[in-house]
């Protein structure tokens, strides 16, 4: 384009040469002509060449804008990777937080005692928070000024000179009272207090944050860095106040097994005390209880031979054999020999009961049929519950049931339950004696159909002279100690007795009796 119009300008200048020397007209005319015609197109060629470079100008301001917005995405994509690679370093350093934090949690719970509990919070732990110093502080129980249980970074002229410094400033008492943590980030912006700490410590930033146990600050952990060099976050803080409570939660662990274990201790001298004074105890009712065994055996012999001559003088003047005996002189005689009958029943159970508490009871054990001592007993009832129309029911095998026993014992056990369903079972009633055999024992039931026992004198029933409060022991005479030999005799057979009844209803008394083989000298009571 350029060429063009220098090339144009040649020949217009020829042109107006020409027209300058020639004479001629037409040639001025024509060469005038030509002149126009190339200063037309001159201009047309300007005004293209002006378009072209305003086309130029809005395209170079096209790209100097792109420009600028690339120059402002590198912009923000730098921004954006520095704060990546920042929040990456602050994610590493919270992950890295956390497993440290774990890694304390799990040896602070490992123990139970202080010291112990202390010594696991090491240095390393503590470098991998981000701190280079640390120191506990802890109030001991009922103490009001806390005291350096733990610390790492400081050696000991350090600790020593901290402990005997009054650090007991304004700012930590509000951490005291209000359960807040301290942040000083550095010395220009710490107030006195704090550069006091700073001095003492040997730090150039710290933080404190407080030890809550059951809602009363009882301490702090100081942790700080000798240079501004290390970073501290928010999160770091938030970490120091996780560490506080596991450890808050360790102490107070610690001080209830602490505390337990005391408690433990004073029961266990208690209780040693307490098991001395019930064995003396037992050794005085030991020997209570042979003294009484022994009174009871010597004054049952030294009854059993006066009544037995009362019972055969008066079976004399009954007979008459010593002269005649009028009506009412043979009635006096009759109540002489019942009451005399009665007292012989009541030495003898006596006696049975010293002997068997003391062991001494002569037991013959024996592989016999329990089913033919039920069938011989209830024979010797038969003539009564005719008498007082009483169904007296077995419901025992076919077949002979076994058992080791002393027949004559077991034998007294029936004559016992049934005399005594007998009393309280009243007319057109029934008794019913039932066996069932069990794996290694044999279950036996004695039921009726009387009036039944109130169940607060169930677990009475089997003491010695206990006798239940009705009308019908209000009438009858009885000594009290049938079911408590019933019960002795069963137990020295290594069996177990207890009854079930209901007011009204009846009572059953149930007892077991053992298919394996005792041993004679097993026979005692203790």
């Amino acid at each position: 384009m350029k060429i063009n119009i220098w090339l144009i300008l040649i020949i217009g200048a020829a042109i107006l040469s020409v027209i300058v020397i020639v004479d001629n007209m037409i040639a001025k005319l024509m060469g005038g002509f030509i002149l126009l015609v190339l200063l037309a197109y001159l201009a047309e060629v300007s005004r293209d060449e002006q378009q072209q470079i305003s086309k130029m100008q809005r395209a170079l301001d096209k790209l100097r804008n792109a420009y600028n917005e690339l120059d402002e995405q590198a912009k923000i994509i730098i921004r954006t990777d520095l704060e990546l690679n920042r929040t990456q370093e602050e994610l590493d350093k919270k992950v890295n937080g956390l497993y440290t934090l774990h890694e304390m949690g799990k040896l602070i719970s490992s123990t139970l005692d202080v010291q112990k509990l202390f010594a696991q919070i090491t240095e390393p732990l503590i470098l991998k928070l981000g701190f280079e110093r640390t120191i506990i502080f802890l109030c001991e129980e009922g103490a009001q000024v806390p005291e350096c249980k733990a610390a790492i970074g400081f050696d000991a002229q350090q600790i020593e000179t901290i402990k005997q410094a009054n650090i007991n400033t304004e700012f930590l008492q509000a951490v005291f009272e209000r359960g807040s943590s301290v942040w000083v980030k550095s010395f220009e912006n710490a107030s006195t207090d704090q550069r006091q700490w700073l001095e003492l410590f040997g730090v150039a930033s710290f933080v404190i944050v407080p030890i809550v146990i059951k809602e009363k600050v009882e301490g702090y952990i100081f942790v700080g860095n000798t240079t501004l060099y290390h970073y501290v976050s928010e999160g770091d803080i938030d970490s120091l106040f996780i560490l506080s409570n596991q450890l808050a939660v360790a102490l107070e662990n610690a001080r209830l097994y602490e505390e337990l274990k005391r408690s433990h201790d004073d029961l266990e001298i208690r209780v040693q005390e307490r098991t001395k004074e019930l064995g003396e105890a037992n050794r005085q009712l030991v020997k209570l209880n042979k003294m009484k065994s022994d009174f009871v055996s010597a004054v049952s012999h030294e009854l059993r031979t006066p009544l037995t001559s009362i019972k055969g003088y008066a079976s004399i003047l009954s007979a008459g054999k010593l002269g005649d005996v009028s009506n009412v002189q043979a009635e006096k005689l009759n109540k002489i020999n019942v009451h005399s009958d009665e007292l012989i029943k009541l030495v003898n159970d006596l006696l049975d009961i010293a002997r068997i508490e003391s062991g001494r009871v002569g037991m013959s054990i024996k592989h016999a049929s329990l089913t033919e001592i039920i069938k011989s007993v209830a024979d010797l009832f038969f003539p009564q519950t005719e008498e007082k129309k009483i169904d007296l029911r077995l419901q025992i095998p076919d077949s002979p049931v076994m058992v080791w026993m002393d027949s004559g014992q077991i034998s007294r056990v029936f004559i016992n339950l049934i005399a005594n369903a007998m009393k309280f079972t009243p007319q057109d009633g029934a008794i019913i004696i039932s066996v069932s055999p069990a794996d290694e024992y044999i279950n036996v039931d004695v039921a009726d159909t009387g009036i039944g026992i109130n169940l607060d004198d169930i677990p009475k029933l089997f003491d010695e002279f206990y006798r239940v409060e009705n009308a019908i022991n209000a009438e009858k005479k009885g000594t009290g100690l049938g079911l408590s030999l019933v019960k002795k005799i069963i137990e020295a057979h290594k069996g177990k007795i207890w009854a079930t009844s209901e007011l009204g209803k009846g009572t059953v008394f149930h007892f077991t009796l053992s298919t394996k083989k005792i041993e004679d000298s097993a026979i005692s009571v203790s």
